[in-house]
């Protein structure tokens, strides 16, 4: 015969195999430091992250380090709050931030 045991303790760690959800995509007006921005993502599943768009409402975006702080803030705090289940954060996946001359793009995932 086959005996079985149980345990009753609990897992000391939540694992979350896939914190990214898929079917979200979201267009979203931020304001930052009085500034108006528009965030725009959508998951790719070729990339397992969201692809981000993050522009300024009647204006062009600079393209400097500075700027890109900025957005890269923006980006994941946005992803963060529409996208990521409770508890995980955004992330910016490295190398991936662009100035496109007037607007940024980058990729962020949940973590």
């Amino acid at each position: 015969g086959l005996a079985l045991a149980g345990c009753d303790k609990a897992p000391a760690a939540r694992i979350v195999s896939q914190p990214q959800q898929p079917d979200v995509s979201r267009s979203e007006p931020v304001n930052y430091n009085g500034k108006h921005y528009m965030v725009d993502f959508s998951y790719s599943r070729n990339q397992n992250a969201y692809e981000v768009k993050v522009s300024g409402k009647g204006r062009s975006l600079g393209g400097d380090d500075g700027d890109r702080k900025i957005i890269e803030q923006i980006a994941i705090s946005a992803v963060r709050h529409f996208a990521c289940p409770d508890r995980a954060k955004g992330q910016v996946v490295p190398g991936t931030t662009r100035h496109t001359g007037s607007a940024w793009g980058l990729q962020a995932r949940c973590v």
